[in-house]
């Protein structure tokens, strides 16, 4: 079977679909991952191989004009249709001269579907793990109808001939969903020796994940200044790190190590608020410290607020003040920690990958 992944060129949508990419490819499936140029080597890391869609398209390229994306909490999906339509032409080319079986795409990718769609195969949408509320997608949705409308050219796509949902059942799974068990994945790394050690206090995990914006510096500033007064030893990665500045004597710049390699030796995770960031830690079982800065952030900030697996920073009242009575609350209080452990429960026991690796081939040999 071949199988053919399409999606935005954002390292975060491309981790989370990197485990079932893998399952299918070690099926003994071909596997082809459709990408704009800056996130074709993100994709060659992954051991994926990768076609080049869309040229040198990029997410900060085709941000609209005007729009802040730090605190923005509206979901705005016109770069992403802006996205599709640079790369339309070459998915349609790539699906023509590949023929895949089936193509898998994620929730705001909209050539795949189409391209599909006139092929006549059928295509999968995998969700990156804590979906976005369903009124808030609808009317995202709605005000970009006008430009998908233009580009879908009148054909009307076909529906997913399945769903793959990643979100724990109590958390809001999809209506519909074949659920499917988060597998963290973040690249990779050489694991360094202090790692391996027990932590002698507290290990607290900062990151403001992949998407380096200028409030992500912030974020990482207020949160390693605020845990700088408690016992703990505060461990900085991801995007902006080498921005903060003055770093206290408790924390230290990691660089960049996966979530599923530091985040079992820490006792909280301190971080924006990312779909994959959310469900690294949810499947280790750490209670969060969420500061949301863009989009669907603030949704997911509510729902493991509400779940009380995590406390929140609202993104206007960001401080270290703010921060250290948080994380205080958070490492005091073991009903976190037992709220987070029984939602890693939830996920272990979901399906495998590799189970839904082999759904997926029942759909195209039916």
């Amino acid at each position: 079977m071949r199988v053919l992944f399409t999606m935005n060129p954002a390292p975060g949508h491309l981790f989370s679909m990197v485990p079932l990419a893998w399952a299918l490819h070690l099926r003994g499936d071909q596997v082809l991952v459709a990408v704009p140029q800056p996130l074709h080597q993100q994709v060659r890391r992954a051991g994926l191989t990768a076609a080049v869609v869309g040229g040198e398209t990029s997410f900060f390229e085709l941000w609209p004009t005007g729009l802040e994306l730090g605190g923005n909490e509206e979901l705005d999906l016109d770069v992403f249709v802006a996205i599709a339509e640079r790369t339309r032409d070459d998915v349609d080319a790539l699906v023509r001269a590949w023929r895949p079986d089936l193509v898998v795409t994620e929730p705001v990718e909209y050539c795949g579907p189409l391209a599909a769609t006139r092929a006549g195969i059928p295509w999968v949408l995998q969700h990156w793990g804590l979906p976005v509320p369903e009124p808030l997608h609808r009317c995202a949705l709605a005000r970009v109808e006008p430009r998908l409308s233009r580009l879908y050219g009148g054909i009307a796509v076909d529906p997913p001939a399945l769903t793959v949902d990643t979100c724990p059942p109590s958390l809001g799974a999809v209506a519909g969903g074949t659920p499917m068990r988060y597998v963290p994945y973040n690249a990779a790394c050489t694991v360094p020796d202090w790692l391996l050690e027990p932590p002698q206090r507290p290990r607290v995990c900062v990151s403001m994940g992949t998407v380096p914006i200028p409030e992500g510096v912030d974020g990482l500033t207020a949160a390693v200044h605020g845990l700088s007064d408690l016992d703990v030893e505060v461990v900085v990665s991801g995007a902006g790190v080498h921005g903060v500045t003055g770093l206290p004597g408790n924390a230290r710049r990691i660089g960049w190590i996966p979530h599923n390699q530091v985040l079992p030796s820490c006792a909280l995770f301190v971080h924006h608020g990312g779909s994959g960031s959310s469900m690294a830690a949810l499947t280790i079982g750490r209670p969060q410290l969420l500061m949301p800065q863009m989009c669907d952030q603030f949704a997911i900030a509510e729902r493991l607020t509400e779940a009380g697996a995590a406390r929140c920073v609202p993104f206007r009242e960001r401080s270290a003040a703010a921060v250290r009575i948080e994380a205080a609350k958070l490492l005091s209080d073991d009903g976190y920690r037992a709220r987070a452990a029984a939602l890693a429960a939830e996920i272990a026991a979901m399906p495998s990958p590799a189970s839904v690796a082999d759904r997926l081939a029942a759909l195209v040999t039916a």
